[in-house]
Parts: C-alpha cells; sequence; structure tokens
C-alpha cells in the first residue's frame, strides 16, 4: 500500500464486453496505472443507470451470461488490488415503482416524482434495510471483499443540483410520509401532527428542526451500522466505505446533516472509510475545492478519507442543459483535480469512472490521466 492510494468506480463491465479484457488482463492493467482497490458494481446488488448506465444492453447480455464475480474479485485480489461491491443504499428505482411504500414524499406533500435517472427511498422503510442487510450478508459470504461501499446511504434528494447559485428554500425536502413521520413522533416525542405530511412539514420547521435533523442523522447512521454488521458477520475483516456528500456544515446552513441525513462526526462511530464525491464540474465549482471539502471530512472524522474526481464532464444534456456546466475536463484539469486532493493530505482519490479512462487511454491512446494518477501516487 502507498501512502496515497488510487481507486476506480467500475460501474458497468464494459471493461469485458466493449474492451474484452480478461480478469487477469483487468487486474494486470489496473495494477499497471497504480490502482489500489475498486469500488465495483457487483451481481448480488442492482445498480441502475445514474450519470452513467449501469444496465447492461440487451445486445451484451449474452456475452455475460458466464460471468464471475468471484473470479474477477481474484483476479485483483492476486495483486493486491482490493474489491470493494458497491450497494445502492437508498437507490433502486425498480423497487419503488413494484412498492409505493418506499416513495418519498416531499415537504409539499407530494410524493416524489423521477428526476431525470434519479428517485431515492424512504431510508426509515425497516424492511427494505433488513433486505439490503440480507444482499449485503449474502454478498459478503460468498465474495470475502475488502469492504462493502454503502453509495445513496442518505436522506432522498437529487443533490446534484446543489449548485453554488442554488437557494436551499428553494431545493425539495423528504421524506414526510406517514410511517417516517409514526416513526418521527414514537422515536423522538415530539407532537408532528398526522393530519398530513405538508402540514407536518410546516410544523416540524417552525417548532423542531434540530430535532428533526438530528434524528434524520440517527437513522441513516443506524442503516450503516446495521449493514456494517451484516458484512462483518459474513467476513469479519470486511470494511465499510460511506458515499458522502461534499457539502460542508456552512453550505446552505448544513444541508448535509439537516437535509440529507449526513452527520459525518456520528458515522465516523460506524464505518471504516469516507469517500467524498467531490465532483467538481457537476457542481460548478472550481478544482480547489476538491481538496477542501476532502481535508474537512477526514478532519472531522479521524478516518481514512478519499476524494472521487470526475474524468469526464457530465450532467450537459436534457434537463441539466439550463445549468450551462462546463462541457470539457482537459488532462490539465484532472491533473489539478487529483493534486488538489493529494495536497489536502487525504488519504486518496477514486477515478469516476473506470469507462472514462479506458476509453481515452484504450480508445485514444491518450494516457495523460493515468499519468497523473501515477505522479500523485509519487
Amino acid at each position: 500500500m502507498t501512502a496515497f492510494q488510487v481507486g476506480v468506480k467500475i460501474y458497468d463491465r464494459d471493461w469485458h464486453t466493449r474492451w474484452d479484457l480478461s480478469y487477469e488482463r483487468l487486474a494486470r492493467l489496473l495494477l499497471n496505472w497504480g490502482v489500489d482497490f475498486v469500488l465495483a458494481e457487483s451481481a448480488h446488488f442492482p445498480m441502475a443507470d445514474s450519470a452513467v448506465r449501469s444496465r447492461t444492453p440487451l445486445g451484451q447480455q449474452a456475452r455475460l451470461a458466464s460471468f464471475s464475480e468471484r473470479a474477477m474479485r481474484d483476479a485483483l485480489g492476486s495483486v493486491g488490488i482490493g474489491y470493494w461491491p458497491v450497494l445502492c443504499t437508498f437507490f433502486e428505482p425498480d423497487a419503488v415503482l413494484a412498492d409505493e411504500t418506499l416513495r418519498p414524499v416531499g415537504a409539499d406533500g407530494r410524493p416524489m416524482a423521477k428526476a431525470d435517472w434519479y428517485l431515492g427511498i424512504v431510508p426509515t422503510h425497516e424492511g427494505w434495510v433488513r433486505q439490503q442487510a440480507d444482499r449485503v450478508a449474502q454478498a459478503v459470504d460468498e465474495l470475502a471483499p475488502d469492504g462493502v461501499f454503502l453509495s445513496f446511504c442518505r436522506w432522498p434528494g437529487f443533490w446534484e443540483r446543489w449548485m453554488p447559485d442554488k437557494r436551499r428554500e428553494t431545493m425539495p425536502e423528504y421524506s414526510y410520509d406517514a410511517a417516517t413521520l409514526a416513526r418521527f413522533r414514537s422515536e423522538t416525542g415530539c407532537d408532528a401532527p398526522a393530519t398530513g405530511p405538508a402540514e407536518a412539514a410546516q410544523w416540524i420547521a417552525t417548532h423542531a428542526r434540530e430535532a428533526w435533523a438530528g434524528w434524520k442523522c440517527s437513522v441513516i447512521a443506524q442503516a450503516a451500522r446495521t449493514l456494517g454488521d451484516a458484512a462483518r458477520q459474513a467476513h469479519p475483516q470486511a470494511q465499510i466505505m460511506l458515499n458522502t456528500l461534499p457539502l460542508a456544515p456552512e453550505d446552505w446552513a448544513n444541508a448535509r446533516a439537516e437535509v440529507f441525513g449526513q452527520d459525518v462526526a456520528a458515522l465516523a462511530e460506524v464505518v471504516d472509510a469516507f469517500e467524498v464525491m467531490t465532483y467538481h464540474q457537476i457542481l460548478k465549482r472550481r478544482v480547489g475545492w476538491i481538496g477542501s471539502r476532502g481535508s474537512q471530512v477526514k478532519a472531522i472524522t479521524g478516518k481514512p478519507t478519499f476524494c472521487t474526481v470526475q474524468a469526464r464532464p457530465l450532467y450537459l444534456d436534457g434537463m441539466h442543459a439550463v445549468e450551462n456546466r462546463h462541457p470539457e475536463l482537459s488532462p490539465d484539469e484532472f491533473q489539478r483535480a487529483v493534486q488538489s486532493a493529494r495536497q489536502a493530505g487525504v488519504d486518496g482519490v477514486i477515478v469516476f469512472t473506470l469507462t472514462d479512462l479506458l476509453r481515452e487511454a484504450l480508445g485514444e491512446r491518450d494516457m495523460r490521466k493515468v499519468n497523473a494518477l501515477w505522479e500523485a501516487k509519487g
């Protein structure tokens, strides 16, 4: 292990279907690129399309019929590359469509509608958390991974739309469904009205804002604890890494905790490492912002902390076109992004995604972004 580590997110299987890499060739390529660990789409956990395509196209499904995640994990492990399957904790749109009790309700009283690819899940749904824990236990028992990466482990919301020009009062907040409000009343003693979600949301904002925020954070921390316990019962050495929003306490009056239920200080008691989604192009931030957000999480938690850096620009089309995000992300900008994290003293970077690196390195024979990772490792 190096002092500064490099990870990659593998959110599809293009490495196998498009680039014709075997498990062993993938492992050797990543080793030669300086990669220390991967956060990978798992056959055990459904991964819907998000900002990137994760679903396997119909034309490729036959080729993947013989895919063995254990063989992939073993090939990576044989060269010292860590393996972390990705659990989309509270994100699975097909599940919501099949069970409306999973659908969040907004402060305006309306059920959450799908925005682009995103549709969240009510985090207080105990049956869902138990199902996810069972999935984790089965996956860890079969794969014996280094750990499990908890993605979407937060209160619902399309956080990528929280850019500097946005005002908190214009952004939707969730979930005020009847079951969540009943649990809130039961566990806190706050007498939020039961007349409807909009009335309850208004009462909470006026009379119980701090209690509501603290309780939301405790729900997320408990979910992370439950999933971590399931992983360690199957494989005692398994660790938990948390997918963390890159919002500082001063951003929108601590929206990371109050809106999304992520109190990183409390979460440090139940997870082993933090991945901070420092997607600067998506959030219309300067490169130097990357290191500042990562180092802040590390200082608060005292745990290993990794900044995720984009390998290409995203959210340029469709409903996102109006935001006028920068349409390019050059090798020089990528290098500066990696160096921002390196100089801030965090433990490493994670590249979003491997497919983007493969497209440039193998498809265009451009190794400049890969070389930037090696340079950061020193």
